[in-house]
């Protein structure tokens, strides 16, 4: 948001400053809204593109590594293994299964 949106929101409701022009506060908010939901349902869209490429190679069980090793190529252009793990872990992760290996990597597989 802009600085001078804050601005001009602290003056209206703090010094109740009855010369700010609302209009203009509401417009900037409206854009910011707007670019914020875009941007998570681009990212939201790139889970889904990902979601089966990534299922497709969990045939065993795997580390987050060896899976985006055997799918980097078929993922979204920004995606990492870090996301992959994002997702086993937050998105996915009634769907998949977290085996832990002692002192090794975590795997992954299928339910």
């Amino acid at each position: 948001m802009k600085k001078n949106t804050i601005t001009a929101l602290y003056n209206y409701f703090v010094n109740s400053d009855d010369t700010v022009d609302l209009s203009t506060v509401v417009e900037d908010i409206r854009t910011e809204y707007e670019r914020t939901v875009a941007k998570s349902q681009a990212k939201a869209n790139a889970y889904e593109v990902a979601k089966p490429i990534v299922f497709g190679v969990m045939t065993e069980p795997m580390t987050v590594k060896e899976i985006f090793a055997k799918c980097k190529n078929d993922l979204p252009d920004d995606f990492t293994a870090h996301k992959i793990q994002y997702a086993l872990l937050n998105y996915w992760r009634d769907e998949v299964v977290k085996i832990d290996n002692g002192k090794s990597a975590f795997t992954y597989m299928v339910k």
